[in-house]
């Protein structure tokens, strides 16, 4: 007997659009496949208020022409709570579509809506953003490691200059030091670096 597949999760859309016409294009692409919420106002207050309401996966902004408050909308919402976004436009205006890419939006598409297109194109837009939150994420762990190497040597050096240890002896100290503590070694390490700048 063939193993029974489970339905895939159902998606949560917030879809920005003030004309029915083109609302209702997407929610024929999306049928079956995805809860489609919609509001009008294509705002930084009405997008947040809507996804603080309800979850969103994804957000879904259509419009006939782009300008720059869209771009300042999505810039906003993008640094204020991070999720795929996908643009839909007739026409496009001057480099707005670069501007968008950079200002958040995980997908661009000009010209030609059509039911058929929604749907792979929200894939994409969602799995671009996937890939570029990890490569965030692994971007701030590196910078974090980064910097956390620099603050235990500056404390091994001082402690090797106070006590007249190795390098080793002084990795050591803080190792046991953190330990006893219960703290990780980075936090020794910047308590022992923010006393010695507190002494003349």
């Amino acid at each position: 007997m063939p193993e029974r597949t489970l339905p895939a999760a159902v998606l949560e859309i917030l879809l920005v659009e003030d004309d029915p016409v083109r609302a209702g294009i997407f929610d024929d692409g999306l049928s079956g496949t995805a809860r489609v919420r919609r509001i009008s106002e294509l705002t930084t207050p009405a997008i947040m208020a809507a996804t603080d309401v309800e979850k969103a996966d994804i957000v879904v902004i259509s419009s006939h022409g782009p300008d720059a408050a869209m771009i300042r909308t999505i810039e906003d919402v993008s640094g204020m709570r991070p999720m795929p976004i996908v643009v839909f436009v007739e026409a496009d205006q001057g480099d707005l579509a670069r501007r968008a890419i950079r200002a958040g939006a995980s997908g661009y598409v000009v010209s030609g809506l059509a039911a058929a297109r929604v749907l792979p194109v929200i894939d994409v837009a969602m799995e671009r953003f996937r890939l570029m939150d990890a490569l965030h994420k692994e971007l701030s762990r590196s910078k974090s490691d980064l910097e956390a190497r620099k603050i235990i040597e500056r404390a091994k050096g001082l402690l090797m200059q106070q006590r007249g240890v190795s390098e080793q002896a002084a990795y050591e100290a803080l190792r046991k030091m953190a330990m006893a503590r219960g703290k990780p070694v980075r936090e020794i390490a910047e308590t022992i670096v923010a006393i010695s700048n507190m002494l003349p």
